[in-house]
């Protein structure tokens, strides 16, 4: 299992924040503040502390990493096209690599071989990731799309097209092509001031344990100084009530709503709060007692009178005698009516149907029941006699059941009924005696006791006695509308008072005796410290707030601290496994290739919990600053170094990119990196992309001497809008004779195909350009033909063995060159030239002639030779 497994393996059982901390050091070499920042809000986040921004932690996964290689099945890189989105390169270009030996690409500044780069990077999951991808930032963002390019790739003889999408998991098989760049440089001073060696993947959890996590502790340690609450701020609240007890018991684990809960004070409390003030103060509490259960009895009477007022006047009265009136007045109604149908249709003396009427009627039938015992009355026969006149009915029968059928009817009955109950309701009414009693000594005592009930009373009873009147005056009139309403009834707040009076004087009862006196003086602290707290509710809620906050923190703290002991624990177990015996000799095997052998590594063991680790460092001296035992090039040379030790144990046959491995090394050591990397290739597939043009002029002159497989092309400029257009072969200045001679044949061909019989000055201009160019390949015919290769400008040795080579140059030879050399001279746009000659450029049939002398004249020097 490697070691970036072993950690990915470890990293699942770390807290999600924790597990993002990693994530962040595989893409970064040094964490930022704005890293530390999201890691602390995550840190505080795992222990309950809400984040503002809401931040949710990123775990390592496996696609951060590179895909577990299959050995003995190597991945080799075809081609990078398609790229789209990816900065200003232009689109439907075709990067193509060698699929053995080396490739070389090559870009001048901004001519598109950093965006090639950073795809490559990021496709392959190296260990670089700071630098994102963009699009072409001079496009409006509307117009900005994802950038994504296709990697044609070979696995086991089989070609298959791989997509990449910027911020999407890269294809696993891609992985497979180790990639390095400045972030490969693992050298760094330990806690003993060693300059120490971290494989890749174990310097990320050193990193943790020595630096991400002490960051954070020194963080935690800043904002729990920042907590300090000063407990003797509360000292005014102290004591043995609930909210002293609270007060001295403060800590990490109060809970805010107990603070709220002591400090919830009622209306009823406050007026408790006062009460007691009041009866704690007496001097006299028993005598102020019996005053004020006196003052209870006369306000008690003054509640009966009241509440016997409103039984007589009140609003259920106003009904019922409504109720009454309204009854007696449908009865005389009713009466009246069948007074006016028994008198229909016949001529009765007045008073028919009366009163006094119906006495005598009544007298008749009595009489009858002597006259005519056993026969119901009226016996209206025929032959029946009058009771009252004793003359003979005849037809006066029919009248006298008439009479009595009137008698039996009861609606005068009802009527003289509904009549006495309205005049003794009437009566009852008028007798009422409504006064309240409101002598002044009452109006005093009550004043004392709320002066707002006093000043109601008298309205009240006003009130009483008009509606009294109005009552009587509607049982005449039977309207009832102008009755006044009851407005302001004091009686409910008297109740209230008189339960006060009651209750003060049985707390002041209680204070008469001491054991309950003893009672209200602990009720009296309780409510005072409570009323307190209300005032101080907000302060001492921020003390809490400020408790729980360091509470919190510090076991933020204690789970860093046993954070650090295990992953100091998992550093030394994955260095025992990597840090290994052949690691330090690939390493120094390594830095005699590259020219630093000086540099030599050793294994030093340290006994930690009664086991030996080891650990690799560089053999110098002790040092505050790395800078100062090493310098910017040495440290490139150890980055180089280390990867390909490390890319040397690995394994597997995969693919290796660099990106501009030598910057900041010196001539003498480009050489050697360009040698080591020659050497790499042929062992694996070997990719370089550089702007360096005498590390290019290094590289082709090594590929040359060891025969190694090659490839090259150049980036350039498609338009003033677009960069990375792939040129295969290497830029015209690296460019051999031959290579140059078949570039200018094609040039010339060009020109001929649109030439004019009158050329245009664009024209004229092409053709000063070609035999510029022609000039530049004359001089690199006596570089790479008559000195046979032999000097070379830039190289720093001469080829010895091709002296041989070398033939005597005659003087039609020079004589030749020196014309041609001449005259493309006087053509090239390099010259002022003379307006007052005017002089005509030469047609394409005269650049093709020079082309072929110089082409007859080289060919016959090598026949020579």
């Amino acid at each position: 299992m490697s070691l970036l497994h072993d950690i990915y393996e470890w990293s699942a059982n770390l807290e999600p924040w924790q597990s993002d901390a990693v994530r962040r050091l595989f893409q970064k070499q040094t964490l930022d503040a704005g890293d530390y920042d999201d890691l602390y809000a995550l840190l505080k986040s795992s222990r309950g502390l809400p984040d503002p921004q809401n931040r949710q932690p990123q775990p390592l996964s496996a696609a951060d990493l590179p895909a577990a290689s299959s050995h003995g099945v190597p991945i080799t890189l075809v081609a990078m096209k398609d790229l789209d989105n990816v900065n200003r390169i232009v689109r439907n270009q075709v990067l193509k690599f060698a699929p053995i030996g080396l490739t070389v690409v090559y870009g001048d500044n901004g001519s598109g071989k950093s965006g090639y780069s950073r795809v490559l990077k990021r496709a392959c999951r190296a260990r670089d990731q700071d630098e994102n991808v963009l699009p072409n930032q001079f496009l409006p963002a509307n117009q900005q799309g994802t950038p994504e390019a296709v990697f044609e790739v070979e696995v086991s003889g089989t070609r298959k097209a791989l997509k990449w999408v910027n911020d999407q998991t890269a294809p696993d098989a891609l992985s497979a092509i180790s990639v390095f760049d400045s972030r490969c440089a693992r050298a760094y001073l330990d806690e003993e001031q060693d300059v120490a060696y971290m494989p890749y993947g174990l310097d990320v959890v050193e990193a943790l344990g020595n630096v991400v996590l002490p960051r954070l502790s020194e963080r935690l340690t800043q904002e729990i100084a920042g907590c300090t609450v000063d407990l003797a701020a509360f000292q005014d609240l102290a004591g043995p009530t609930a909210v002293g007890k609270f007060i001295a018991g403060l800590s990490g684990a109060t809970e805010p709503t107990l603070v709220e809960s002591l400090a919830a004070v009622s209306d009823a409390d406050r007026q408790t709060h006062l009460e007691l003030s009041k009866t704690l103060r007496e001097e006299d509490p028993k005598s102020k007692a019996q005053s004020l259960r006196r003052t209870q009895q006369r306000v008690t009477a003054l509640l009966n009178r009241a509440n016997a007022a409103i039984l007589a006047v009140g609003d259920d009265a106003l009904r019922r005698l409504q109720t009454i009136d309204q009854e007696t007045e449908s009865a005389i109604a009713a009466q009246q009516l069948a007074a006016s149908q028994f008198q229909a249709g016949e001529s009765l003396l007045p008073g028919t149907g009366g009163p006094e009427w119906q006495v005598l009627f009544d007298a008749a039938r009595r009489f009858s029941v002597i006259a005519y015992p056993g026969e119901a009355f009226p016996v209206a026969g025929p032959t029946a006699r009058c009771p009252l006149c004793q003359q003979t009915l005849a037809d006066g029968g029919t009248r006298l059941q008439r009479f009595d059928d009137f008698i039996k009817n009861d609606t005068a009955k009802t009527a003289d009924r509904k009549r006495a109950e309205r005049e003794t309701a009437k009566d009852k009414v008028a007798k009422e005696s409504l006064s309240l009693g409101l002598d002044p000594a009452l109006m005093e005592e009550l004043s004392q006791q709320d002066a707002s009930i006093a000043t109601r009373l008298r309205p009240f009873e006003s009130l009483l006695l008009d509606r009294q009147q109005a009552l009587l005056q509607s049982l005449q009139t039977h309207q009832w509308d102008a009755v006044p309403a009851i407005t302001q009834d004091p009686r409910e707040s008297l109740q209230a008072l008189n339960r006060a009076i009651a209750q003060r004087a049985e707390a002041l009862e209680k204070a008469a005796d001491d054991a309950q006196r003893q009672v209200l003086q602990g009720q009296f602290a309780e409510l005072d410290a409570r009323m307190k707290l209300v005032s101080r509710r907000q302060t001492v809620l921020d003390a809490v707030a400020k408790l729980r906050l360091e509470a919190a923190l510090k076991g933020c703290q204690q789970e860093l601290r046993a954070r650090g002991r295990a992953v100091s624990l998992k550093s030394k177990e994955l260095t025992q496994k990597a840090v290994t015996q052949a690691l330090r000799d690939a390493l120094n095997r390594e830095f005699q290739y590259l020219g630093v052998g000086y540099l030599q590594t050793k294994l030093e063991p340290r006994v930690s919990s009664g086991k030996t680790y080891h650990k690799l460092t560089l053999d110098l001296p002790k040092a505050a600053k790395l800078e100062e035992v090493l310098s910017e090039g040495e440290l490139r040379a150890i980055a180089i170094a280390s990867f390909l030790a490390e890319l040397s144990l690995s394994g597997h046959q995969g693919g290796a990119v660099f990106d501009d491995p030598v910057s900041s090394l010196d001539h003498f050591r480009r050489v050697k990196v360009a040698k080591r990397l020659v050497e790499e290739a042929k062992q694996r597939q070997v990719i370089v992309f550089t702007h360096d043009t005498v590390f290019l002029g290094e590289l082709r002159a090594v590929v040359e001497d060891e025969g190694v497989p090659s490839a090259v092309c150049h980036l350039v400029w498609a338009s003033p809008d677009h960069a990375g257009l792939c040129v295969e072969g290497l830029p015209w200045d690296h460019k051999r004779f031959d290579e140059r001679v078949r570039m200018l044949e094609q040039q010339q061909q060009q020109l001929q195909n649109k030439w004019l019989v009158y050329p245009t000055e664009e024209h004229k201009t092409e053709m000063r350009q070609a035999y510029s160019s022609l000039r530049s390949t004359i001089e690199r015919a006596i570089q790479d033909v008559v000195f046979n290769d032999v000097v070379e400008r830039y190289r720093d040795w001469i080829k010895v063995g091709k002296l041989k080579g070398l033939v005597v140059v005659q003087q039609t030879d020079c004589e030749e060159l020196t014309r041609l050399h001449r005259f493309a001279s006087n053509v090239t746009d390099a010259h002022d030239h003379s307006t007052a000659r005017n002089a005509a450029v030469p047609d394409p049939a005269q650049f093709l002639r020079d082309i072929n002398e110089l082409k007859t004249m080289i060919d016959g020097i090598k026949k020579r030779r």
